[in-house]
């Protein structure tokens, strides 16, 4: 697949950071795919701001010293996002994930976002180590 759009940044792991690069990466499929539905863009925005906030949060352990890496890429009708924490990585084939959990209002706040991410995406893989995501999302 060749990419025809392409967006890369880093941010230190401070929660602040997180807003302002949600609202840049918007700004940026906006300006380049152009006109996303709004439901379309809610959906991103909870996708970005969940993955942010975990690479911060649970990855850096938000160690301002480390840095989330942040891809992401238009192609046709397709955006996706790879975000990279420096991290220890988590283990992602684990049996207490929250996909197989029956009832969602059994888990922790902490366990929803992956959750949620999954059910957003049309496409969700991870590296073997756990620090990095790569999400597909259509965007029409």
């Amino acid at each position: 697949m060749k990419v025809s759009k392409l967006y890369d940044f880093s941010i230190n792991s401070e929660l602040c950071n997180v807003c302002q690069s949600v609202n840049n990466i918007v700004d940026f499929i906006l300006d380049r795919y152009g006109p996303v539905r709004d439901d379309i863009l809610f959906e991103i925005k909870v996708i970005l701001n969940e993955l942010l906030l975990n690479a911060i949060i649970h990855g850096n352990k938000e160690d301002k010293t480390k840095r989330v890496k942040v891809r992401t890429g238009i192609d046709n009708d397709f955006v996706y996002f790879i975000i990279e924490d420096e991290g220890e990585g988590f283990n992602f084939n684990c049996s207490s994930q929250p996909e197989e959990c029956l009832d969602i209002s059994d888990l922790k706040e902490s366990g929803r976002g992956i959750l949620i991410v999954k059910n957003l995406c049309d496409k969700v893989k991870y590296n073997t180590k756990g620090n990095k995501i790569v999400v597909l999302k259509k965007l029409n």
